[in-house]
C-alpha cells in the first residue's frame, strides 16, 4: 500500500492531520516499527485524503445503485453517510502502520526460532556471536532483515550491546524483544551465550506447538458460530419473515433482502479475516 501524494494536494490537509494526531497518538512509533520512512503529519494528511476518496466512491456507488433499483432510501442514506464512511476510511488508513508492524512481527516470530537455532549451532562450534548473526542475516525472512540491521549497526561502529538494544526499540515483537533482552543480559553478565540461545529456542518451539493446539481447539466454536450466523439464522429468518408477512399483510421489499445479503457478505468477510488473524504463524 503506497501513500505517495504530491505536496500541493496534501498541504491544505496538514492542519486537519495535526488535529487528527489525537486519534492516533503513537503514529511516529508505529511508522518506525513498520519501517515506513514518512513524516507523521504528511502521512495522516494522506490518510485523510484517502478516507475522503473512499467515502466519496462508496457513497456515489450506493447512491447510483439506489437510483437504478428505484430504492431512493438507499440513495439518501448513502449520501448522508458520506462523513461517517470517510471517517472510518481515515481510521483504516491511519492505522495501517500498526497493522503492517503487527504483520512484520508475526512473520519475524515465525522464523526467529530457526534463526536462533542456527546461531546456537554456530556459537557452539566456536564462532563468535557477531559472526553467528552475520550467518543468519539471510534465508530467515523478517528475522534475517532484523539481524542484518544489527550487523550493519555494529559495522558502523556501535557496540554490540547497543546495537541489540536499538533493535529492541524499533521492533514490535514481544517474543523478539524478550529474546534480545536475555541475550543482552547474558553478554553483560559474561555467561555462556549458547545456554541462553538453547533456552530461547526450546521455549519458542514449545510456544509454537501450544499455539497450534490452542488454535485447533478454537476452530470448533468458530465453525458453530459461522453455521449459526451465516446459514441457519438467515434461512430460518427469511422463512419466518415470509410467513409473518402473510399474516400481517406487510410486504417484504427488495430493500430488506438487499440488507440481508449485504449483511451476510460483510459478516463472512469479517469472519474470514478474524479466523485468519487468529491462525498462528508457524514455519512448516
Amino acid at each position: 500500500m503506497r501513500f505517495e501524494t504530491s505536496e500541493r494536494v496534501l498541504k491544505p490537509l496538514l492542519p486537519v492531520a495535526e488535529k487528527a494526531k489525537k486519534l492516533v497518538p503513537n503514529i511516529q512509533r508505529d511508522l518506525t516499527r513498520a519501517r515506513m520512512d514518512t513524516d507523521p503529519d504528511r502521512f495522516l494528511a494522506s490518510a485523510v485524503l484517502r478516507g475522503m476518496q473512499v467515502g466519496l466512491v462508496l457513497s456515489l456507488s450506493m447512491a447510483l445503485f439506489g437510483i437504478v433499483t428505484e430504492e431512493l432510501q438507499i440513495a439518501f442514506l448513502s449520501i448522508a453517510g458520506f462523513p461517517l464512511v470517510s471517517f472510518f476510511g481515515f481510521l483504516t488508513f491511519a492505522n495501517y502502520p500498526k497493522i503492517k508492524a503487527k504483520r512484520r512481527s508475526r512473520e519475524l516470530e515465525k522464523d526467529l526460532p530457526y534463526a536462533l537455532r542456527h546461531m546456537l549451532i554456530e556459537v557452539r562450534s566456536g564462532i563468535s556471536l557477531y559472526e553467528a548473526m552475520v550467518s543468519v542475516s539471510e534465508d530467515y525472512g523478517e528475522a534475517s532483515k532484523e539481524f542484518n540491521l544489527i550487523v550493519k549497526d555494529i559495522n558502523g561502529g556501535k557496540p554490540q550491546i547497543q546495537a541489540l538494544e536499538d533493535s529492541i526499540v524499533r521492533n514490535p515483537s514481544q517474543q523478539y524483544r524478550r529474546a534480545m533482552w536475555q541475550m543482552i543480559n547474558a553478554l553483560k553478565s559474561g555467561t555462556d551465550i549458547s545456554n541462553t540461545l538453547e533456552s530461547l529456542v526450546d521455549s519458542m518451539v514449545k510456544q509454537q506447538k501450544l499455539d497450534v493446539k490452542r488454535y485447533g481447539k478454537e476452530l470448533n466454536p468458530y465453525v458453530l458460530v459461522y453455521l449459526m450466523v451465516a446459514v441457519i439464522v438467515p434461512s430460518l429468518g427469511v422463512t419466518f419473515l415470509i410467513v409473518l408477512s402473510t399474516f400481517t399483510g406487510v410486504g417484504l421489499g427488495k430493500f430488506t433482502f438487499y440488507q440481508i445479503i449485504g449483511g451476510l457478505i460483510l459478516f463472512q468477510l469479517v469472519f474470514l479475516n478474524f479466523v485468519k488473524s487468529k491462525r498462528p504463524e508457524v514455519k512448516t
